[in-house]
């Protein structure tokens, strides 16, 4: 209980901070004391908490949805198709997969990689990012792998690309809900521990809110997200 309620309150600041890692963090984090399978469940309900006023906080709910509801019908079709098919999701193969994924996440994002979609090839790149986060969410319970990059490769405001991730992030943790609810893996133990997760990760972002004038948000996404790549090389020995 300890280790899930302080992989939380990380994540959480992580979020208030940068705006991103929720997900990726709390179940590295919580990974290193229960199974995948169970983090994954957990992680459910803080995210889809925050993520649904980031969604309806602003002006272009409408337009966002409008512009991504193929990405996100794509992503949700995917991940029920692979979880149901591939049977991965939350075994010691995808726990080792997502070491993998971190770890691929945090040095892209520690180089500061930026592709760039022109506005124009959204129409058949949206759906194509979807498919592929999908897969990969499927598998490894987590989409941040192509969906964030891509996300940060297209031409958007920033106050949009917020709430656009915010709308995304819904309908992938809705999907991955479903995906998880079918394998048996929302016993009451791990329900009542999503619903009191959102306890610590809500203290989390208001220290991370509070803290960004203490240290600026980059010198924080650099600092969480070396604490992630070592994560991530921890749980891919799996692989060896």
């Amino acid at each position: 209980m300890l280790v899930i309620a302080g992989a939380f309150l990380v994540a959480g600041v992580a979020k208030g901070a940068i705006g991103i890692g929720l997900p990726p963090i709390s179940v590295g984090l919580m990974t290193l004391a229960i199974p995948l399978g169970d983090a994954l469940a957990i992680m459910a309900i803080p995210t889809l908490t925050t993520n649904i006023w980031q969604a309806i906080y602003g002006t272009g709910l409408k337009r966002m949805v409008k512009r991504f509801w193929t990405l996100a019908v794509a992503a949700m079709v995917t991940v029920l198709i692979v979880a149901a098919t591939l049977g991965q999701l939350g075994s010691p193969m995808a726990t080792a997969w997502l070491g993998v994924l971190l770890v691929a996440y945090s040095i892209l994002a520690l180089v500061a990689w930026r592709p760039h979609v022109p506005l124009h090839a959204e129409r058949w790149a949206n759906p194509l990012a979807g498919i592929a986060t999908g897969f990969v969410t499927g598998i490894t319970g987590i989409a941040a792998i192509p969906f964030l990059p891509y996300m940060q490769s297209i031409e958007i405001q920033k106050d949009d690309l917020v709430q656009a991730l915010g709308i995304l992030f819904i309908a992938i943790t809705a999907a991955l809900t479903v995906a998880l609810a079918r394998q048996g893996a929302f016993d009451l133990a791990n329900v009542i521990g999503g619903f009191a997760a959102v306890v610590p990760t809500s203290i989390g972002v208001w220290i991370g809110q509070k803290s960004r004038n203490a240290m600026s948000p980059e010198m924080f996404r650099r600092i969480f997200l070396a604490g992630l790549l070592g994560i991530g090389l921890h749980m891919a020995r799996g692989l060896l």
